[in-house]
């Protein structure tokens, strides 16, 4: 067995291709794991992008998008986010094998993976990650959400309907009353809206955390490289709601929901239903909520994004956490206490010139 692997900055064009094509064919797809996440993604100024390519035989059997972060002590860690991708579940541990070893010779000190898997894969990927000494992240230092709600789109829009919820269905129909519409965003001066609904959602919700999720532009990358939507809900010619998706493999996942209520006709029933037969329009069997509580909700705001989410009666799905994996002498405990008491004092720095 010949496996060997390349682990660089940037991608050659045959190497871009291939990565590209293998990405977007896996059945473990998901955007974190596409070359557009890096263009997309909040910049940082501690942050870098690697591309990983693993081969047999000359064939690629995984793939990755390599969030790269300095740590305190000179150290760095990887981050892949819903990676890496690979099209067999019984080719992650040789992946995994390789994986560490590159990113070992590349002076990285801690890994976290946290693949896109789902279903019968889910057993052998999650013996492959144990095997390679991969281990479930404290809650703390989950970065991701590692559950969700599935729509099932793979049925008549009448029948997709019928299955929400009662009080969906009257919130759908208050808001057609209401004379609240959906459209795509089109063009520059949309899209400058869309970043100001995103904005607005943000100044009314702090205890929301948004920090992770791209600005208008970033989701317009992300929704031309991969397909989906913008989607604007305007109430007398105002825009009064935001809403994105992106495809991944045969489903689509919530990108972003961002809404002005009033009145009691909430925009954010029609854009999530417009972006389901949107989707569904595309191929999609399944759409994404992007995560739900895994017990019950912490707060009033979580609760009542919960209550919205189920309205629409998704399925839910587990998905492994992110697992994490240290190199060298120094304990990944070590490394992780380290890095929240760095961002500890940098967030009271701010707190205290701001």
């Amino acid at each position: 067995m010949t496996i060997e692997s390349h682990l660089a900055p940037m991608l050659e064009a045959q190497d871009a291709a291939a990565f590209d094509a293998f990405v977007r064919e896996s059945p473990f797809a998901a955007y974190q794991q596409s070359r557009a996440w890096p263009l997309a993604a909040p910049a940082h100024d501690r942050r870098q992008w690697r591309y990983f390519l693993c081969r047999e035989h000359g064939a690629v059997i995984g793939a990755a998008v390599i969030r790269c972060t300095r740590l305190p002590m000179g150290l760095w860690m990887a981050s892949i986010q819903r990676g890496p991708v690979v099209h067999d579940a019984e080719r992650l541990a040789s992946v995994l094998r390789e994986l560490k070893r590159a990113l070992r010779r590349s002076g990285c000190c801690l890994v976290h993976i946290g693949p896109r898997v789902r279903g019968r894969a889910l057993p052998p990927m999650a013996e492959a990650m144990r095997a390679q000494g991969f281990a479930p992240l404290l809650a703390a230092d989950q970065a991701l959400h590692h559950v969700t709600g599935i729509v099932w789109l793979d049925k008549p829009e009448a029948e997709i309907l019928a299955g929400f919820k009662q009080r969906t269905r009257r919130a759908l129909r208050a808001a057609e009353k209401a004379g609240v519409t959906v459209r795509a965003v089109d063009g520059p001066a949309d899209l400058e809206r869309y970043q100001q609904l995103l904005d607005a959602f943000a100044a009314a919700r702090p205890d929301y955390d948004m920090r992770g999720q791209p600005d208008a532009h970033g989701q317009a990358i992300l929704v031309e490289r991969q397909g989906g939507a913008l989607l604007l809900a305007e109430r007398d010619g105002v825009p009064v709601g935001a809403h994105a998706f992106v495809v991944q493999a045969d489903e689509a996942i919530w990108l972003s929901l961002a809404t002005l209520d009033r009145d009691g006709a909430s925009p954010g029933y029609p854009l999530l239903w417009e972006g389901m037969r949107r989707a569904r329009a595309l191929g999609c069997v399944g759409y994404d909520l992007a995560g739900i509580p895994q017990s019950d909700p912490q707060d009033p705001g979580e609760a009542g994004r919960m209550q919205f989410k189920n309205g629409f009666a998704p399925h839910r799905r587990i998905m492994p956490p992110m697992q994490g994996a240290g190199f060298g002498p120094m304990p990944q405990m070590v490394i992780l206490g380290a890095r929240r008491a760095f961002r500890t004092l940098r967030r009271l720095r701010g707190a205290a010139h701001g």
